[in-house]
């Protein structure tokens, strides 16, 4: 008995650990930019700057998601040794873009069994295929990293994901970290990146 429910256990450690967002950004720079060069930053608020709510991309996250976010990117930032500052002093501008789109996720399998457990082949066999539709959200994240002085993107990194439900609180801010560390862990390293990725 005691052996039943070990294995219970650890099954269920098993499917917890298989539920962790795990997010692979798709990150591009540019190569002969000096990354060393920068130390402060500014994040324009995309949401804010909208206020005549035109703009439906920047209208998909409530006030609270969006504060999240810039959060997020701020406390990444400066665990990178950048400190915050104005508009006309920083040495790079902080972009961001929320879009979502709705998704279909289809999966056939074979519910078939063998009522016969000594037969092979197709004995005793009864079955069918099985078509599973699941359709859900999928949110993705963009940031760039602007040179205020070129007026060009020199660092882009997107992630994607689909967008879960009923998350409480501590798990919408968990997430929003997670995805923005991910997204901006190689940045300030962009040789390093090169050399693993050559």
């Amino acid at each position: 008995m005691k052996k039943f429910i070990y294995l219970k256990m650890a099954v269920l450690a098993l499917v917890l650990s298989g539920c962790a967002t795990t997010y692979k950004p798709d990150v591009d720079y540019n190569v002969n930019y000096n990354f060393d060069q920068v130390k402060t930053y500014y994040i324009h608020d995309a949401y804010s700057s909208d206020s005549a709510a035109t703009d439906e991309v920047n209208r998909f996250v409530s006030d609270l998601d969006n504060e999240r976010i810039i959060n997020a990117i701020s406390s990444t930032l400066q665990r990178k040794a950048l400190t915050a500052t104005n508009a006309d002093d920083a040495d790079i501008i902080v972009k961001y873009l929320i879009t979502s789109k709705d998704k279909t996720k289809i999966r056939s399998f074979n519910s078939g069994f063998n009522d016969c457990w000594r037969c092979r082949g197709f004995y005793g066999y009864h079955g069918h295929n099985d078509v599973d539709v699941k359709q859900y959200v999928e949110g993705t994240l963009i940031i760039d990293l602007v040179d205020p002085k070129q007026k060009k993107s020199v660092w882009r990194s997107v992630v994607s994901s689909a967008i879960k439900k009923n998350r409480t609180v501590s798990e919408r801010q968990m997430e929003t970290q997670k995805a923005v560390d991910a997204m901006l862990a190689d940045f300030k390293k962009p040789k390093e990146v090169l050399k693993t990725t050559n």
